[in-house]
């Protein structure tokens, strides 16, 4: 398949060919009958797989060959069209399918061993350009975002309601729109956006990703039937091989510019100041306290920044991934396993300073016009719950506040750390707003996907307790909110 057509709807066949490499990591202990037995399926997809002077490399090549090596294993990989290696994994035992993504559906369809590569949809600005996106808002208020018509990363904009894109027929056309000034930023795949340069002769050097729109794990897909041993072996294999940083120096050689999946997927938004970008490296008080545990438990702190969207779904799908910080609310608690809690807030209802608003009770709250409320945060789930018709739902928490500013609501709820970065973002003051009632007191935690293994998360958790003990908890919340209590925090 050709690269330019990865970011297409029908990119699975590409997401094959990752899969089938891994699958050449069968077990050390795994016999020559079970070997034997394994069909590894894929397809030509640069720069994972592809045909090169008669011979298959690529990225996921290179991972493959290195596992079979050590895991003394032999495997042929065949090439086919997608549809044909999708129907063999389905309907045949002992078949391997790479690239595979998983997703929802084809998740309980199969046994998985990865991940093995990132498909991350990006928008990218020149180098340079000091263009700054936190998230969906900041780039919608762009001039214009170059697409390739009918790609995926299109769809999302589209999906997404984005109204300043400009469509182009392929990848190329994109990059020289942007190279020439014509747009100001580019969306497009981390997989094609380095060759569609290099035609352009230009590199990644030209570029920077300034907002990841979503993000998509490749994996080796196993036949159902395939016995748990060996995808256990096959797993431990590439673990392996992330530990000892051949993995990654095997990605460097084909995408040199892109952060090689670990084997913890460390996600996050920019929600400060407990989550931030600062100087292009995420920062906060939390992310400092996921840094200090991934270090004391020798785990790359690799930590990706993105939309709250795109890591929530990243970690209720994908096993190891680690989302932070989340609230534990009731909606929430069977979804995750919980390290906790690293902070405390108060969710507050804020009217606009003057307004003779008074609440004293939630009833009272449910008789006003319209709350505005943050799309799927703990605020929005919490009034949702306790039966409020009368909200108001923006992706973008600075869009509460300008409405709450216009007249348009007569409340909004934001939690009373995180309120002034956003009033000052939105272009306000805290001297514009007032709190008029406190809703709920909570606690939020690191959140590990559900797939993780428990002792993981008690590790985690454990570290967590030595840092409280240790002084070093107190220490880096102090940096950021020097004069908050800490008393419960420290007990729990």
């Amino acid at each position: 398949m050709n690269p330019l057509n990865l970011m297409r709807k029908t990119w699975p066949s590409s997401l094959m060919i990752l899969s089938l490499l891994l699958g050449f990591a069968v077990g050390a202990q795994a016999t020559a009958a079970e070997t034997a037995g394994l069909q590894v399926l894929t397809e030509e997809s640069p720069p994972l797989n592809f045909i090169r002077d008669g011979e298959i490399t690529g990225l996921a090549t290179e991972v493959v060959r290195e596992l079979a090596k050590r895991t003394g294993s032999a495997a042929t990989i065949r090439l086919v069209p997608w549809q044909e290696g999708y129907q063999a994994l389905l309907e045949q035992p002992d078949v391997a399918l790479f690239s595979t993504v998983m997703t929802a559906e084809r998740k309980p369809l199969f046994k998985w061993v990865g991940p093995l590569a990132v498909l991350d949809t990006n928008l990218y600005a020149l180098k340079g350009s000091a263009i700054k996106i936190a998230n969906l808002d900041d780039a919608r208020k762009v001039n214009r975002i170059a697409t390739v018509a009918k790609y995926y990363s299109e769809q999302i904009l589209e999906k997404e309601g984005f109204t300043n894109t400009q469509s182009y027929p392929n990848r190329e056309a994109t990059v020289r729109a942007l190279l020439d000034g014509k747009v100001q930023l580019l969306a497009s795949s981390n997989l094609g956006m380095p060759a569609a340069l290099k035609k352009m002769d230009g590199s990644m050097d030209d570029v920077e990703t300034v907002f990841t729109l979503s993000t998509d794990l490749f994996y080796i897909a196993f036949s159902k039937a395939t016995s748990p041993e060996r995808v256990a072996r096959w797993q431990d294999a590439l673990d392996g091989m992330k530990r000892d940083g051949s993995f990654a120096k095997i990605y460097a050689r084909w995408l040199p510019a892109e952060i090689p999946p670990g084997i913890f997927q460390l996600v996050t938004e920019e929600y400060p100041p407990i989550t931030f970008m600062k100087d292009g490296k995420p920062s906060g008080f939390v992310t400092d306290m996921v840094r200090e545990i991934a270090a004391r438990q020798k785990i790359p702190d690799d930590i990706r920044l993105t939309s709250w969207k795109n890591a929530y779904n990243m970690a209720l799908l994908h096993p190891k991934v680690v989302l932070f910080s989340a609230e534990r609310t009731p909606e929430r608690e069977k979804l995750f396993q919980w390290v906790g809690p690293v902070g405390k807030n108060s969710a507050m209802l804020y009217a606009k300073k003057g307004s003779g608003i008074r609440i004293n009770s939630l009833e009272e709250a449910k008789a006003i016009g319209a709350i505005a409320t943050t799309t799927n945060w703990f605020t929005e789930q919490h009034l949702k719950r306790e039966g409020f018709k009368n909200l108001r739902s923006s992706p973008d928490p600075r869009e509460n506040v300008r409405q709450l500013m216009k007249g348009e609501v007569q409340l909004s709820i934001f939690t009373d750390i995180t309120i002034p970065e956003i009033v000052r973002d939105a272009g306000y003051g805290m001297q514009d707003l007032e709190p008029v009632f406190t809703v709920v007191q909570t606690y939020f935690y690191i959140a590990l996907s559900r797939d993780t293994p428990a002792e993981v998360a008690h590790a985690w958790q454990s570290t967590l307790d030595r840092m409280k003990q240790d002084g070093t908890f107190e220490k880096i919340y102090r940096r950021y909110l020097p004069d908050v209590d800490l008393d419960d925090l420290l007990k729990q």
